[in-house]
């Protein structure tokens, strides 16, 4: 053991063949998913993909130093991650991962914990056969595990790990489901030893020693409760606050539109006055008026005729630099280092005593958004370099925030005045047309589509499109849509449908009125437009396009339905099979089908006796795990053959947990687990509904299962492509 504590930063094959750590008892248990595991994995392969002989440096492990091992005091989800990846890399590439022999983390007063660990790298150490190399195998030895035993956290862990490889470094290489192309084991050149070299070499993470004589348990208490590091986007408000630091009103103006805007809980306008919110919003606060920042700032800081500001909130008293009596006006030489930056943006609050006692303040936090405010922050970058450049389009991650905000923007005083601009309108947009969790009540929460409103009585929420000329059945249809997406991609820097969605709000009309330019149909049209073109650009093609290349080129669809010939369908649907295997469906396939399935007013979906009618409670949730409806490893029933069980037709959306307590038992027990549990779950996908009402044909002999789930693939499938321009030359008897 080398417990070398003044090595500043290990790569990961150094932090794995070096040292013992354990996770003290006052951590709290592995509960890292799908979102935070699919990141991990994803930022290592994108970067490695860009720069292949660079260093990437995945953060800090928070240690303290034992006698005889290191102490996690910060870092152990991330490193408990590392450890299955580990472990699965040595079973998919066991001579590359020979050195790594058996985990070297542990967990104090978990033995689940750590015998789960042990457990997983001893399955990753069997024979090193071709045949115990595929997936397949891999997963009938997990499926083994009996999670009475062992940690189900940690083990779910381990299959999400298995997930995300195959789909984000092999799939997206073209690497079929056996491991390598064509299914043969990793060559040489596959995408996988690729990703396994640069992960061992070049992945860095940077080891932090506290104090011997520390207070570990304080330290650990302190750490997590009074996080005093500076977050990235006050480092952007900073840079942005520089670039216009000659100008009071123009500095005043970005720390409102900041301040209003960072808070994703609350809605824009709340964070404003209620003499600037009809400034900026209209009277009624459901509108916006203004084309540029120049009118937005001259509307709130008027001058009079002598050019001095008889703004009705002065920011004399909040600047904190002593000025001479000629320098009275708008323009002021400041120079500012980055501390005396973020000091003014927290000085300059910009209200009078009268405007800041505002009796309603909107504040009631019983919203939740679809997104954080960093990368809410990438988004609206995005569509600013979209709409004043032909630059390539900055991406959607926010850990390179401050670099792309340096390149894009820098210390131009005008870029920094139209980027916040453009903030705030989005912001308004966003707000307006983008779904939110809501609070409904106790302690439930619902999905909305509402916007904000302000008259006599105060704020209030009232639904999108809830006119007179709108219908409240293409609110839900919007919502509806809306929500499907942003359960498909949970994950911040993936939402790029958000960005297809916000353009085209933004290119709708300016200034926006209250009486919306955007009708409801014309948003269920564009939204509909849009799940086609993910389906037909991304999921059924041989060659997935980028998304940038076709999202903002979505164009305006007719009402009209066009109705296809049967010998046309069925050509699609044989088409469109190949691409939703077990291994290559993704989510939005399943929640584009449940919208789908709960828009047609023909389908009836209820319970077996009839008496429940499961359509009318449909929500969207976040279903994140595609499973076998029939297992692979069946406790009783004949398994299937390999086509019909990793077939469209036996797919289902489940959640982790779900998932890790049903994964080996039938479709009759699965059904009847699922029923008993709907008190206390979300809403069931719909696919998996109607495959609940015919369990007892699934759990019958092998060819009953089998002619099952052909006819449920097979209608799912109509459902799918029937409202899809599928193109299939040849195949169309004339």
């Amino acid at each position: 053991m080398n417990l070398n504590s003044e090595q500043p930063s290990f790569s990961l094959r150094q932090l794995f063949e070096q040292d013992f750590y354990k996770v003290p008892v006052y951590q709290r248990n592995y509960d890292w998913g799908k979102a935070q595991i699919q990141q991990l994995v994803e930022d290592i392969n994108d970067f490695a993909k860009s720069n292949k002989a660079g260093f990437y440096y995945i953060g800090s492990l928070v240690v303290h130093q034992k006698t005889d091992y290191f102490e996690v005091l910060d870092g152990q989800q991330r490193f408990t991650t590392l450890t299955l990846l580990m472990c699965y890399l040595k079973y998919r590439l066991p001579a590359l991962f020979k050195f790594y022999e058996k985990p070297n983390l542990g967990f104090e007063s978990r033995p689940k914990s750590e015998n789960t660990l042990k457990k997983l790298c001893e399955v990753a150490s069997t024979a090193a056969t071709p045949e115990n190399k595929s997936r397949e195998a891999l997963l009938e030895l997990i499926n083994g595990i009996s999670l009475k035993d062992f940690n189900p956290s940690i083990v779910n862990g381990f299959k999400i790990i298995d997930r995300v490889v195959a789909r984000s470094i092999e799939l997206e290489s073209g690497v079929k489901e056996g491991g390598g192309k064509d299914g043969e084991i990793e060559s040489a050149e596959s995408p996988l030893i690729t990703f396994a070299n640069y992960l061992l070499s070049n992945v860095k993470i940077l080891r932090v020693n506290v104090p011997k004589n520390t207070d570990v348990t304080h330290y650990f208490e302190v750490m997590n409760n009074r996080g005093e590091q500076l977050e990235k986007h006050e480092i952007v408000k900073a840079d942005l606050l520089s670039a216009v630091q000659k100008n009071e009103h123009d500095m005043a103006i970005i720390q409102k539109v900041w301040l209003a805007c960072s808070d994703m809980s609350r809605y824009a306008q709340t964070g404003f006055s209620v003499a600037e919110r009809k400034l900026i919003f209209e009277n009624n606060c459901e509108g916006f008026k203004y084309n540029n920042f120049n009118d937005l700032r001259d509307a709130i800081y008027p001058d009079d005729a002598n050019g001095n500001s008889t703004a009705k909130n002065s920011i004399e008293s909040s600047l904190t630099e002593s000025t001479s009596t000629e320098n009275t006006n708008k323009e002021r030489s400041k120079t500012f280092t980055l501390d005396a930056s973020l000091t003014l943006g927290q000085a300059v609050e910009a209200n009078d005593d009268n405007e800041s006692k505002d009796e309603d303040d909107g504040r009631e936090e019983r919203f939740s958004s679809v997104i954080d405010f960093p990368n809410f922050l990438m988004q609206v970058l995005r569509l600013y370099v979209k709409n004043n450049s032909t630059a390539e389009l900055p991406p959607l991650d926010d850990k390179a925030l401050i670099k792309t905000f340096k390149k894009h923007i820098g210390d131009d005083a005008d870029k920094a005045k139209s980027f916040v601009f453009t903030l705030l309108k989005t912001r308004y947009l966003f707000d307006r047309f983008i779904v939110k969790r809501e609070k409904t009540g106790g302690k439930g929460e619902d999905w909305s589509l509402k916007h904000y409103k302000f008259g006599k009585n105060g704020s209030s929420y009232v639904n999108t499109f809830s006119r007179l000329d709108d219908s409240e059945a293409d609110n839900d249809s919007c919502l509806m849509l809306l929500c499907a997406f942003h359960v498909s991609y949970p994950t911040n820097s993936r939402k790029n449908w958000l960005s297809a969605v916000l353009y085209w709000l933004e290119q709708r009309d300016k200034p926006v009125s209250s009486q919306a330019s955007v009708s409801s149909k014309e948003y269920v049209l564009f939204l509909e437009a849009l799940a086609k073109a993910f389906m037909l650009n991304h999921y059924l093609t041989p060659e997935s396009k980028d998304y940038p290349d076709f999202i903002y080129k979505i164009e305006q669809v007719s009402s009209e339905i066009t109705v296809k010939s049967d010998a046309e369908i069925l050509a699609s649907v044989d088409y469109a099979k190949d691409f939703l295997n077990y291994g290559q469906v993704r989510m939005f396939v399943f929640n584009y089908l449940d919208y789908l399935l709960w828009k047609d007013k023909a389908t009836e979906i209820r319970s077996v006796d009839g008496k429940v009618d499961y359509k009318s409670g449909f929500r969207f949730s976040m279903n994140n795990s595609v499973e076998h409806f029939s297992p692979q490893t069946p406790k009783a029933n004949e398994k299937l053959d390999l086509v019909t069980l990793h077939s469209f037709g036996n797919l289902c959306l489940l959640t982790n947990s779900d998932n890790s307590s049903l994964s080996n038992d039938g479709p009759e027990q699965k059904a009847k687990i699922l029923n008993s549990k709907r008190d206390s779950m979300a809403p069931l996908s719909l696919k998996l509904e109607l495959m609940m009402i015919e369990a007892n044909a699934w759990g019958g002999s092998k060819s009953e299962a089998t002619e099952a789930i052909k006819k449920h693939g097979d209608a799912m499938l109509k459902v799918l492509v029937s409202d899809l321009d599928i193109a299939i030359r040849g195949q169309v008897e004339q």
